[in-house]
């Protein structure tokens, strides 16, 4: 006989969970209490957003469920937004909350609550879920926890929620007498016709370009991907999930497209003829709202494992597989082994060493980092000090960039990776307030590696009380915090569609920030502040020889934004269309 709450952790526990995020309740106290003692790692965060947030980056890292325990109503609700974000980056999660009995719960009663913090949360989670149900049947607990378990990292991973009343969780049930779940046969996707077509078209081209995408490390594929390039020798790009699949001086790499990618990777992906994107959604930051002129002179494979990014995409394809990235890559890899599709000999391998030549050669011609951005005076050019900063780096440190605004924007566009670095953010939902805790969600995934935050001032502060959480743990976390004066990207908006007119974007319009130097210290962080490059020259060497956290506030320029950048232009009807991915402002 056993508990239902225990029954939970022991069923996670099992199945090699090892960490859970959480804050206590009252509608959850037999989990809190079966978590406790379950053997299961527990980190106790002070806001639920934030325990969220950090599940979210440790299944990231980690490729295993985030689990995430949260009590009723409230603390329920504060979860979404860190669950919002798994659902859109595809990460899996396990999210339990605690729920008032079920006596009073308000079922078809017709009114608005019943119990004490009773909120009717899986109908709210359902569109941010692959699998979400309120367990009102306690014999039914592991057939929910299997199927939960499956729904999370079968195809396309996702989050999924189980919502556990107070008198369910005390049940005592005889383990014996619980029914499982038999998940349904998945017919196998068909993908030979796909990888024989990509196959005939690699014979034929001459300028090829691979588009790495998330769904490549969501599938373990990362040799299979590795193998592949290294018969095929053709360039390589990557989206910002994928950006730490290669380090900068590969000889294949040829960076990262998108309305704020490098110039040289935009220019490259537009003279390609020929694309094969996997484990790509090819979302608009990538497309920049533009689907037809993507990749305008390549023919296209496009190969993701949901059809329905497949079906979105307005463009022309020659061959499409909604598949595994594994799966595809292994039978391409298989099919190049024995037709030898390589060519990398005579006339055809010396056309793949001029393309790669020119692919060099554009993102030599380009840099993000210039020179007049070393030269800024009286502020920090956040440009230089990324440059700075990768200098610095080890190949095992790990690198969070905040997920909106230009300290994750600028970061992504100018970093220069070494091969064994990690890096990522919860960029797809672009929330502020994702860096303080997706850093120390990274941190334990990655057995307590040296962590970088880079996060901007305005961000920091939506949950900044994960500072007394980061010095409970004595994470090696170095935090750099780009002060420029309220919400510089923000401005840069309102400056370039209204005349300049401020909105709560800076201490002018309504917006005020404390000095956060002063609040570090006060949870008992060493703190400096840098006021120029020249000072950055002095200072920026000294914080990154060690492992001790610390928080580094840097006066960047105020008005400094991510540039080059695609730009939208307003017509007079005040639709806005964006500009060609290879037409970066400023313009050439």
């Amino acid at each position: 006989m056993i508990k239902l709450s225990d029954y939970v952790f022991a069923f996670l526990k099992a199945k090699g969970i090892r960490h859970a995020f959480m804050l206590p309740g009252g509608g959850a106290m037999h989990l809190d209490d079966s978590l406790g003692r379950s053997g299961i790692e527990y980190t106790c965060f002070l806001h639920e957003q934030a325990a969220a947030i950090a599940a979210e980056a440790y299944a990231q890292h980690t490729n295993t469920p985030g689990l995430v325990l949260v009590t009723s109503g409230p603390g329920a609700t504060n979860a979404i937004t860190g669950v919002a974000a798994g659902w859109i980056d595809s990460t899996p999660m396990i999210i339990i909350s605690g729920q008032s009995k079920r006596s009073d719960l308000v079922g078809d009663k017709g009114v608005r609550q019943t119990g004490s913090q009773e909120v009717q949360i899986v109908p709210m989670v359902k569109p941010v879920t692959k699998y979400a149900v309120q367990v009102l049947e306690p014999e039914k607990i592991r057939y929910h926890l299997e199927r939960a378990w499956h729904e999370a990292g079968t195809g396309r991973p996702g989050p999924v929620w189980l919502d556990i009343p107070l008198d369910v969780q005390a049940v005592v049930l005889d383990e014996d007498d619980l029914t499982g779940y038999e998940p349904d046969r998945r017919e196998s996707c068909d993908i030979s016709a796909a990888v024989r077509t990509t196959a005939e078209l690699l014979e034929k081209s001459e300028k090829p370009l691979f588009l790495a995408g998330n769904g490549i490390k969501l599938a373990g594929a990362e040799d299979l991907l590795y193998r592949l390039l290294g018969k095929l020798q053709i360039p390589v790009e990557t989206t910002w999930k994928a950006i730490d699949l290669f380090g900068e001086d590969d000889p294949l790499y040829a960076g990262h497209p998108g309305i704020m990618g490098d110039r040289g990777a935009n220019l490259i992906l537009q003279e390609a003829d020929l694309l094969l994107s996997v484990g790509c959604r090819l979302d608009t930051s990538v497309t920049a709202f533009n689907d037809r002129n993507f990749g305008r002179c390549a023919k296209k494979v496009i190969v993701d494992i949901d059809p329905h990014e497949i079906a979105r995409m307005d463009m022309d394809m020659e061959a499409y597989a909604a598949c595994d990235a594994g799966d595809f890559l292994q039978a391409l890899l298989e099919f190049t082994e024995t037709d030898g599709t390589a060519q990398n000999s005579g006339e055809a391998g010396g056309k793949r060493r001029a393309w790669l030549s020119r692919c060099h050669e554009l993102r030599q011609k380009y840099p993000v980092v210039t020179q007049a951005h070393r030269e800024a005076e009286g502020y920090v050019s956040a440009y230089y000090f990324i440059g700075e900063l990768c200098r610095l780096l080890r190949e095992d440190d790990v690198v969070v960039p905040e997920s909106s605004g230009g300290a994750g924007e600028i970061t992504y566009q100018a970093f220069r990776l070494k091969k064994g670095q990690k890096m990522k953010n919860a960029a797809g939902l672009g929330s502020m307030g994702f860096g303080l805790p997706y850093a120390i969600g990274s941190c334990i995934a990655n057995g307590r590696r040296r962590t970088i935050l880079i996060n901007g001032d305005g961000a920091f502060q939506l949950n900044i009380q994960e500072l007394e959480t980061l010095h409970r743990l004595r994470l090696p976390v170095k935090m750099f915090i780009w002060n420029n004066g309220g919400y510089a990207s923000i401005r840069a908006m309102q400056r370039n569609n209204f005349e300049g007119r401020y909105v709560a974007s800076d201490a002018g319009s309504g917006l005020t920030m404390p000095d956060i130097s002063k609040v570090a210290q006060a949870y008992g962080f060493k703190s400096c502040r840098i006021q120029d490059n020249a000072e950055l020259d002095r200072v920026l060497p000294e914080i990154m020889k060690d492992d001790e956290p610390v928080l580094c506030e840097l006066m960047v320029l105020p008005e400094e934004t991510v540039s080059p950048r695609v730009k939208a232009v307003v017509g007079e009807d005040g639709r806005m269309t964006s500009g060609p991915l290879e037409k970066m402002w400023p313009y050439l």
